[in-house]
């Protein structure tokens, strides 16, 4: 749809979705109406499957000792609170993002309007901060193994699950609160999707959401898995040095 100049400002960055087309186009949906409800198909159904192969294994997976069967441990939980996450966006965010390509408007109402988009940034700050809990998890499990079995057990890591929830629900918030229905001056009768700031927070919450769900796990996750390949290549010459010397004493 061709924008007046006075709206430019408002619609320059929108997405292509949700917008109608040209009479002048003879009404012909684009390429995107075909290709990206069929690649978002494709995710959905093999992300599902492989998600639910996940939760299904990990469910199934038992340790026995001494008679006592025990359920998982904290790499398990992890694991399956990621799974969780991913699942989640894929059945309650992905229908409604891939038919909003093919729909002149948005058809599903101001609460799925806002709940899709706001579940959309939990979930994936819920798998961001649930890959830099297991990265966090396997720096104590190989440097610090001599104090791991204290800090490394199931309740933690439900606690730490629970907060990871707790936290980024919160974070999201805003997403909710600015995500409404509005239409277009040339298009009066269709509805869409959209949100709405005033002055400078969109761009002071985007940037720090890119902060506290990028920037700074991104860090830690790196931080935490070099150490990890130092202290596993420090062992290795430890090890080296010491069958160099079993050598020596058996020529």
């Amino acid at each position: 749809m061709l924008l007046p100049e006075n709206e430019s400002l408002l619609w320059a960055d929108a997405p292509r979705v949700n917008r109608c087309e040209e009479a002048g186009a003879g009404g012909m949906a684009g390429p995107e109406a075909v290709a990206v409800p069929v690649v978002f198909g494709l995710i959905f159904v093999l992300g599902v499957l492989g998600n639910s192969l996940v939760m299904v294994v990990i469910g199934r997976a038992r340790s026995v000792r001494g008679g006592v069967r025990r359920t998982g441990n904290p790499t398990n939980i992890f694991i399956l609170n990621l799974a969780v996450a991913d699942l989640s966006f894929l059945l309650l965010c992905v229908p409604f993002q891939a038919t909003i390509y093919s729909l002149p408007q948005w058809v599903f109402g101001a609460f799925l309007c806002r709940f899709g988009h706001y579940f959309s940034t939990v979930s994936m700050l819920v798998s961001v901060f649930t890959l830099t809990a297991m990265s966090v998890d396997r720096y104590v499990a190989v440097v610090l193994s001599t104090r791991s079995p204290g800090v490394r057990s199931r309740s933690n890591a439900l606690v730490c699950v629970c907060v990871i929830w707790c936290v980024c629900v919160c974070v999201s918030v805003p997403v909710a609160q600015h995500h409404v229905l509005t239409n277009h001056p040339q298009a009066p009768n269709s509805t869409f999707c959209w949100e709405q700031w005033s002055g400078a927070h969109r761009q002071i919450y985007k940037v720090s959401l890119i902060v506290l769900g990028y920037v700074l796990p991104l860090m830690l996750i790196s931080c935490c898995y070099s150490k990890v390949l130092f202290h596993l290549h420090k062992k290795m010459k430890n090890m080296s040095k010491k069958s160099e010397r079993s050598k020596r004493k058996a020529v």
